[in-house]
């Protein structure tokens, strides 16, 4: 007769064998069984919040020499955010001589379409062509492929304001930004869809702006008057012209560029400059306090065109000869790509009305 032991090893081994076809409940009777083991408790800890440990994956026999670093993000804010995120991880991937491999993850980018752009369901390959010219779909053949977690960026991020003093996000300064500078100049390319989009629209928006001298003004509206907790405070429109006005009389300046997501912000500025004012007039933006990219719209295409007309926000401004901007991503970037190219603006006014802290 067999033995009590016997028809118990049996029986947990039954159950075993049902709970492994559910993930979820496996890994909760994992946890129970080993919460009294520290060390097992402490790795589990660690996951996604420690940034020295790398997982490593090895999805093929692809590229044996090379040491791969997949940097997936949610992207589930605007793009200006995504791309200094995106800096911040080709900074560890720099740092490590890691071959960089960007995707925005498609279930949850922001400006992700149902269908493919320009040939792909990669929502940063709608900008941007791979800053390590490996593709993501040879990464997913690859033998070693290290995966980035947000642990990374953090670390990145705190690593490059230590250094500065810095403590808060929207605390910049010339060294933080010559910083990501390099970074871009050395990753971040556009592909040659978004390359000539933008050229062309910047020429049709001013011919001779070779020869004119233009002021940048980046006014960040809508859900900046909701006050998010840890974001900046909004500058008003009546502030702006202020410093848009001062900057006119000190500088001999032929056009003001504006971008802005916010409608009444650019009728505001419509009527005090008139034929002085240049601006995309195919920009969708939005009249009340919800985010452009955030606020639904039937136009074909809205999400991708959405990030478009971001892309092409930052590039015009980063051409323009000064800035007049707010603490915003999109202004942070602008400054980043006028310094990837080596070429710092004339002037610089940052309007600053503090952190809103709750």
């Amino acid at each position: 007769m067999k033995s009590w032991s016997f028809y118990k090893t049996s029986l947990y081994e039954c159950i075993y064998k049902k709970i492994r076809k559910y993930p979820k409940m496996d890994y909760l009777q994992r946890v129970w069984r080993h919460r009294n083991d520290r060390y097992f408790v402490d790795q589990v800890m660690k996951i996604l919040h420690d940034p020295e440990i790398f997982q490593l994956k090895i999805f093929g026999n692809k590229n044996p020499e090379k040491n791969l670093y997949l940097i997936s993000l949610e992207a589930n804010s605007g793009l200006g955010a995504a791309l200094r995120v995106t800096l911040l991880g080709l900074s560890v991937a720099d740092q490590l001589h890691f071959v960089p491999v960007v995707v925005y993850q498609p279930e949850t980018c922001t400006y992700a379409e149902s269908k493919p752009i320009h040939g792909t369901t990669n929502p940063f390959e709608y900008f941007f062509v791979q800053p390590g010219d490996i593709t993501l779909e040879e990464t997913y053949e690859s033998r070693n492929v290290f995966l980035y977690n947000q642990a990374h960026h953090i670390r990145a991020e705190h690593d490059i304001r230590a250094m500065m003093n810095l403590s808060q996000e929207y605390v910049v300064n010339d060294v933080y930004l010559e910083k990501l500078a390099y970074l871009f100049k050395k990753y971040m390319r556009l592909n040659s869809f978004v390359q000539t989009a933008v050229e062309r629209d910047m020429h049709k928006l001013c011919p001779k702006w070779q020869a004119a001298k233009i002021l940048g003004v980046h006014i960040r509206g809508t859900d900046y008057a909701l006050n998010w907790v840890n974001h900046p405070h909004m500058v008003s429109a009546d502030d702006f012209m202020m410093a848009i006005d001062e900057t006119l009389e000190k500088y001999n300046i032929d056009y003001v560029f504006l971008a802005t997501d916010d409608m009444r912000r650019l009728d505001a500025l419509q009527k005090r400059y008139g034929s002085k004012l240049l601006y995309y007039k195919d920009v969708h933006r939005a009249t009340g306090n919800i985010g452009v990219h955030e606020e639904k719209n039937s136009r074909p295409m809205n999400r991708y065109l959405n990030g478009l007309e971001v892309i092409r926000d930052m590039y015009t401004l980063a051409k323009c000869d000064g800035l007049i901007c707010g603490l915003s991503q999109v202004s942070f970037m602008a400054r980043i790509i006028r310094l990837s190219q080596e070429s710092p603006y004339d002037f610089v006014k940052i309007l600053d009305n503090g952190i809103y802290r709750g």
